[in-house]
């Protein structure tokens, strides 16, 4: 119980931030996520068994607050846990390398998603500059909060599930 409001309040900690402080940091036109990061970064440090459940409903949240479609968030959230799930199966000794891997592809499958639904509701935008201008640079201050997001959430997840313990 403790870890479900535990990851909660950091769940709405990161909403607060990313649509209070970090949607205003912007490179071009390239904002960071947050949220994502809080995402992967939980996904990288949890040894819950339903773990899914609250990441469909962080999701659902996000997708709500989003201008994009609500699946959006889900698909890109599900899609980064259940390569998680791999990624600490395979890369399980350096987790900050599977926080880079999975901060890049899930940042470029957000914005290859956000572009499709551009593409599919005939909304008129310009393919290159979408990329060069949103997704790469959001890709770039992804990565660079990468670090912080990482050793914070390690360091919640050190105090959450004691050496030795089993959830």
């Amino acid at each position: 119980m403790l870890i479900y409001l535990v990851y909660g309040m950091s769940f709405v900690l990161a909403m607060m931030l990313q649509y209070g402080v970090f949607s205003r940091w912007m490179i071009l036109s390239g904002s960071p996520d947050l949220v994502l990061l809080l995402i992967i970064a939980l996904c990288l440090h949890q040894n819950h068994r339903r773990f899914w459940i609250l990441i469909l409903i962080m999701g659902g949240v996000v997708g709500l607050v989003s201008a994009l479609p609500y699946f959006v968030p889900m698909l890109v959230y599900m899609a980064v846990y259940l390569v998680s799930l791999s990624l600490k199966q395979r890369v399980w000794q350096t987790p900050l390398l599977g926080m880079f891997l999975l901060t890049f592809g899930a940042t470029i499958l957000e914005h290859l998603l956000s572009i499709a639904i551009l593409f599919v509701q005939r909304i008129p935008f310009e393919f290159s500059e979408a990329l060069v201008s949103v997704a790469l640079p959001a890709v770039f201050l992804n990565m660079f909060l990468a670090i912080p997001v990482h050793a914070i959430m390690r360091e919640l997840s050190v105090w959450l599930y004691p050496q030795g313990a089993q959830v």
